[in-house]
Order: structure tokens, then sequence, then C-alpha cells
């Protein structure tokens, strides 16, 4: 399967495009970085965006076609937008694929392009990322290519079956799936954004631990 990218000068334009509406179009809740309240925000703001509860995901292996190795372990300390496009996919995975190129385009073109990385896995032959921060891999074990779809899948609510992004914060958890091509690109821009500004979990030093057992 080919995909079809947009030339260098009109993703130019678009990811600037994007990038002035995003800023433009920025809610009070966004702006202000809502925290734990991101997940719900996006949900109110766009119909494909689900919020799942934080859960640890399976440390998915991949080789590109260059050889390179890589996994979801290794991606920690980044926000990771995961998507899988299955050659059975056809034309839903093929649209989905096009706006999450959009996003790419106007992350790279701002100063999240240094914590944000795009993977997405196949089942066949990878084609080329047409954008810096975009992997496009097999998994080392392509026999539970279909496993591994399905284990990320569990977490959505939702019967439909379009193909979904999961996204995992720095941590690697799995924290919201946006759903199908019909998202803007801009909310993408705008989650991912928002999860940049999360502070990591850290784990209760000394002192919170021993005052810990006296509240």
């Amino acid at each position: 399967m080919t995909q079809k990218f947009p030339s260098s000068a009109r993703r130019a334009s678009q990811a600037a495009h994007i990038c002035a509406v995003a800023l433009l179009t920025v809610t009070p809740a966004f702006a202000n970085h809502p925290g734990e309240n991101l997940s719900q925000a996006m949900a109110d703001k766009e119909a494909a965006f689900e919020p799942i509860t934080a859960q640890e995901v399976r440390d998915v292996k991949w080789v590109a076609p260059d050889g390179a190795t890589g996994s979801l372990g290794a991606m920690r300390g980044k926000i990771t937008v995961l998507s899988f496009a299955p050659g059975a996919c056809g034309s839903p995975c093929d649209a989905q694929q096009e706006q999450l190129g959009k996003t790419l385009s106007a992350l790279n073109a701002s100063a999240m392009r240094e914590m944000v990385a795009f993977v997405t896995l196949r089942d066949t032959g990878s084609a080329a990322p047409a954008e810096q921060n975009w992997t496009s891999a097999q998994l080392s074990d392509a026999e539970r290519f279909g496993d591994t779809v399905n284990a990320f899948a569990s977490a959505s609510g939702r019967t439909n079956e379009d193909p979904m992004v999961h996204l995992l914060n720095r941590e690697g958890a799995q924290v919201g799936i946006f759903h199908g091509a019909d998202f803007k690109p801009t909310n993408l821009v705008l989650y991912i954004n928002g999860l940049t500004h999360q502070r990591p979990h850290a784990e209760p030093g000394f002192w919170q631990r021993i005052t810990g057992w006296f509240q």
C-alpha cells in the first residue's frame, strides 16, 4: 500500500495554517492546560476522541524498512501517537494516515517536535515515513499483529470498526483514542500539547512516605 502525501511546500502551508487556527481557536480550558481534566475537555470538543482510564500497555517492538529497530519502551519520555494500518484496512486507514500527516506537519513546525513521536505499524511492507518523527514499521513478531491491534483496541468502549489512533503519555501509558479520520488535526495538536504540559507521575519521597503513615 502506497501512502500519498502532499508536496513539501503544501505541507509547510498546511502546517502554518493548522498552527494559526489552533492558536486562534484554543478554548480557555486548553489555554490554561487543563491537566487531569485534559481528556474530558477534549471529549467535549471532539466527537472522534474517546477518553480512557490511563493504563499500561505491552512493550511493542518493531523493525523499520531500513532495518532499524524500536519499541514503545524506548519511546518513554515522549508523547507517542500510535496507529495501525493493516493492508486489509484500505481507504479508512489511508484517510486516517493523511490526517496524521497534517497533524505532524503542524507539530514539526513547532517546539513540540522534540517531545512527540508518531508510529504507524503495518502487517505488510512499510511505506517510507513522509515526516521526521514518524516511524512506519512492522512488528518484530509479525504473527502477533492482530493480537497487538486488539490489545490496544480493547481499551475502547465504542463498537464502531473505525481504525484508532492511540495516545501514550510520557510514562508510556495509554490515555486516549482518536477514532477514524473525521477528527480535526487541530484538536489532535491541542491534545498532544496538553499532554506535553502534564507532569510525569512521581513516586513519593522518603519524607512523604513517613508522614503518610500518620494520615
